[in-house]
């Protein structure tokens, strides 16, 4: 007996200790891969805008010999300064011809005419007779710039060098900074420990965060990433440790997940997250547990403890009563509720502080008579009471049950009832009572977090079927587009109500992880948006809905508006108007191309926006249709926004 008391405890603790090692290692698993997901999005929208930047140099070349190019530098080096004002993340355009020297570049005029880059890995690729359309390659440091960079290169086509339409004439290649990179990387992971890299599949680095001041060596051939790359891998998750990138951090354990970012580019996205920050959470998971298994542990251990002493015949009245000292420590624990009853006559013949306290009485009630279990319990639960005396009558125990006790002040505290037979006295029962209110309140919360998640899935399925419905399907691709970047809309407010368990996002944040995708920075270029507004808090319905707003506004303005110029800039600002109980909403777009009329009929995206802002948040929008810019008001009902009562002040600005 005194021996499972030990064992039971232990065993019970290490199976939750274990659930909780696999919860742990799980949650870990999902939330890397999603920052993965999200890494691999922003990347591709790195590789998209440099596709543009090729195709623009390309269209703009055609036509052109080496020696019409040469002659019309300054006035092509112009042209391509102005189009890197619209693409923020890339460094430079430089073109080469087919001896591997420099015609013209967007950030150094004139270009010296004997600098060669025919040795550059890049040149070697596009030259080969079986050359890829692009080529990514490998990061170096600059010969007219002394800056790291790696590019996106295609062959120039469409010359005027007379040379046949399969032949090599030369190379456009697409420069990016890899620590502009790594500062868009480092704001989709939501653990600061986590690494981000952006690799190719033959396991050169291009990008790892928090950056690097020179190339960094390739990934070993036998690592678990490059043969899950050749063996056609699309995404997947391993166990790895950091190489000696960093000597601090050389042989750091670590779960890494990967994905690959585009099919027709060897490109992967890694997230790795140390062993030593997962096993954190854990521990502490454990404690959590340990802080209520002990207590009631000792407790169970105690009075096995004293029935083996009392059950020994040959104790000595000495060690008799260091038994009763044993037990009395034990009962008058502060830990659990406990009463020594009597089974056959109902009589409670004592009962500790703890037990007293749990049911708003005090010793002097007790010791006058004035305290009984009956009265503070509800009439709902006599009957299990009468059950549980009934089976200690026929064998010295009862199951145990949960009840509560009705305190003075109306309140109901829930417990649960535990027994053991006292030994050497026949018909005497040891009564455990452990308030278990937090352990109810804990399983409350996890109901009804798991019916809110319910009610938020499917109301993010009815946003999609709605986006599924309206979106254009005369042309599949532009369907599959439309549909995607919706979808990872839908999957950002997913990751930011997560991160508030799903009672409310902030606005603000909703608004700058939109808008972030769109025009992302290092922190160098000119503003391309402003907010400004108080904080709100909003409820996770509509936290969904207003992210696909946003992202509509926002495809909008990088198609048409704002965000397609270079100079263009997006300000949005937000107010509560306490007399008609609205959230007014402005969206305004300066400084892009002059607008025409309104247009005739509307787009996938404006019924997008209406669909959404109506059946979702029963708001309005009005469009004016402004000479230096588009501008939208939106009212929508607070009672369908507020999740919390916003903090006073309008908070502060903040432009990227």
């Amino acid at each position: 007996m005194f021996a499972a008391a030990i064992a039971v405890p232990i065993l019970t603790m290490s199976a939750l200790a274990w659930l909780a090692w696999q919860e742990t290692w799980s949650g870990a698993k999902t939330e890397i891969a999603r920052s993965a997901d999200a890494a691999a999005e922003y990347a591709l929208r790195v590789i998209d805008s440099q596709r543009l930047a090729a195709e623009f140099a390309n269209d703009m070349l055609q036509g052109l010999s080496d020696n019409e190019v040469r002659a019309k530098e300054a006035t092509l080096h112009e042209a391509m300064k102005a189009k890197l004002a619209s693409l923020p993340l890339v460094q430079t355009i430089a073109v080469s011809d087919r001896n591997g020297y420099l015609l013209v570049t967007a950030n150094v005029y004139p270009v010296p005419q004997d600098v060669s880059i025919a040795d550059r890995e890049w040149v070697n690729v596009l030259r080969a007779p079986d050359a890829p359309p692009l080529h990514i390659s490998r990061v170096y440091v600059g010969r007219l710039e002394d800056q790291l960079f790696y590019g996106l290169a295609r062959r120039r086509t469409g010359s005027g060098n007379g040379l046949p339409r399969d032949a090599y004439d030369g190379a456009i290649n697409i420069l990016i900074g890899p620590n502009t990179v790594a500062a868009g990387f480092m704001a989709v992971t939501g653990e600061d420990s986590d690494v981000i890299a952006l690799v190719r599949s033959d396991g050169q680095v291009l990008v790892r965060t928090p950056g690097f001041p020179a190339p960094l060596p390739e990934i070993p051939a036998d690592s678990p990433l490059r043969q899950a790359a050749a063996a056609g891998q699309q995404r997947g998750s391993y166990m790895g440790q950091t190489l000696g990138f960093d000597p601090d951090r050389a042989g750091m354990r670590r779960l890494i997940a990967f994905r690959r970012v585009t099919p027709d580019l060897p490109l992967y996205v890694t997230v790795a997250r140390p062993t030593r920050v997962i096993l954190a959470r854990w521990r502490d998971t454990v404690l959590r547990q340990l802080t209520v298994g002990i207590p009631a542990a000792l407790a169970l251990s105690g009075l096995a403890w004293l029935a083996l002493r009392r059950t020994e015949a040959a104790l000595s009245a000495e060690e008799r009563e260091l038994a009763n000292a044993r037990f009395r420590s034990v009962f008058e624990s502060q830990a659990i509720g406990m009463a020594i009853f009597d089974a056959n006559s109902g009589e409670t013949l004592a009962v500790n502080d703890r037990l007293l306290g749990m049911t708003g009485a005090d010793r002097a009630a007790f010791e006058a008579g004035n305290w009984d279990w009956r009265p503070v319990t509800p009439a709902k639960y006599l009957p299990l009471d009468e059950r549980a005396i009934a089976e200690a009558r026929g064998r010295g125990w009862w199951e145990p049950y949960e009840k509560e006790y009705r305190r003075p002040d109306g309140t109901r505290l829930p417990v649960r009832i535990s027994s053991a037979p006292l030994p050497g006295e026949p018909g005497h029962v040891v009564v455990l009572v452990q308030d278990i209110a937090e352990q109810r309140e804990a399983e409350l919360r996890r109901d009804l977090l798991m019916r809110e998640v319910d009610h938020r899935a499917k109301n993010a399925l009815a946003i999609v079927q709605a986006a599924i419905r309206l979106a254009p399907k005369e042309d599949a691709a532009a369907y599959a587009k439309a549909i995607e970047g919706r979808v990872r809309t839908l999957a950002r407010a997913h990751d930011l109500l997560a991160k508030g368990q799903w009672r409310n996002a902030s606005l603000r944040r909703l608004l700058e992880s939109e808008l972030l995708v769109f025009v992302p920075t290092d922190g160098s270029a000119a503003p391309r948006y402003l907010l400004e507004g108080p904080e709100i808090l909003v409820t996770p319905t509509a936290a969904q809905a207003m992210s696909m707003l946003i992202h509509e506004l926002a495809t909008n303005a990088v198609k048409f508006g704002a965000l397609s110029a270079a100079r263009g800039l997006v300000i949005v600002t937000w107010r509560l108007d306490p007399d008609a109980e609205t959230l007014r909403v402005r969206w305004e777009e300066r400084g892009g191309p002059a607008l025409p009329t309104a247009p005739q009929r509307r787009g996938f995206g404006s019924r997008v926006i209406e669909n959404v802002l109506h059946a979702n948040l029963a708001g309005q929008i009005e469009c004016h249709w402004r000479s230096e810019g588009l501008v939208y008001e939106i009212d929508i009902p607070a009672a369908r926004v507020l999740a919390a009562e916003p903090d006073p002040g309008s908070g502060s600005d903040r432009a990227a």
